[in-house]
């Protein structure tokens, strides 16, 4: 898979120790799909297979070409919960 990354998304990479082959295994099989209704962003979320528990929720835009904007690794499925629950993430997948 062939995608590009932000700055941002470039240095969350590296300080959370996240390899491109957990991004693209996420991103070509992810746990949900969601529209960030105040970005117009893709996010896909997915099991982290290094670290037991964690989920890894990748914002992206779509187009020709895949652009990581961010990358969350995080144990607290809240965050996802309490987007959706606002009306922020609509689920898509």
């Amino acid at each position: 898979m062939d995608f590009e990354c932000s700055y941002h998304a470039e240095l969350k990479l590296i300080e959370r120790r996240i390899s491109k082959s957990e991004i693209e295994d996420i991103l070509t099989n992810p746990e949900n799909v969601f529209l960030d209704m105040e970005t117009g962003n893709l996010v896909a979320v997915g099991q982290r297979k290094s670290i037991k528990d964690h989920k890894l929720i990748i914002a992206y835009s779509s187009g020709e070409r895949i652009k990581l904007v961010t990358v969350i690794d995080t144990s607290k499925n809240e965050i996802i919960k309490n987007r959706e629950e606002k009306g922020r993430w609509i689920r898509i997948k």
